[in-house]
């Protein structure tokens, strides 16, 4: 799912938001019930703000709606750890070493690697 589908942001879901000020609220309640947050710093790598990609995965379907880059492979962290987390570290992979994962256009190269780019980012302790 992309981080804007209801099973990520949904308060029964993952219930994930996209600012960490948010999420340091740690839950709210919905119907009476207590729902806990996850932060998702995801948001901040969909669109082309950050280099050659928008996005980890890209499918552009033959329908109506189409977001063609989507952000599948996300991180969520509990509110509780966010201090540890900077999102500074937060990348998504274009290369390994010598190898490009992506082609022109800033597509992952799926002949030769993988149709999602893989993600990384560091948690101090």
């Amino acid at each position: 799912m992309n981080p804007f589908e209801p099973g990520v942001v949904a308060a029964g879901g993952l219930h994930a938001v996209m600012s960490r000020e948010v999420a340091s609220r740690r839950s709210r309640t919905v119907q009476g019930r207590d729902y806990r947050f996850f932060y998702n710093p995801m948001w901040n790598h969909f669109g082309d703000a950050n280099g050659d990609t928008a996005g980890s995965y890209f499918y552009h379907a033959s329908e109506h709606v189409s977001y063609f880059w989507n952000l599948f492979d996300q991180v969520l962290i509990r509110p509780e750890l966010a201090a540890n987390f900077d999102p500074g570290t937060l990348s998504i992979v274009k290369s390994a070493g010598s190898h490009n994962l992506i082609r022109e256009g800033g597509r992952p190269d799926t002949t030769k690697y993988s149709d999602h780019l893989p993600i990384v980012f560091d948690l101090t302790f």
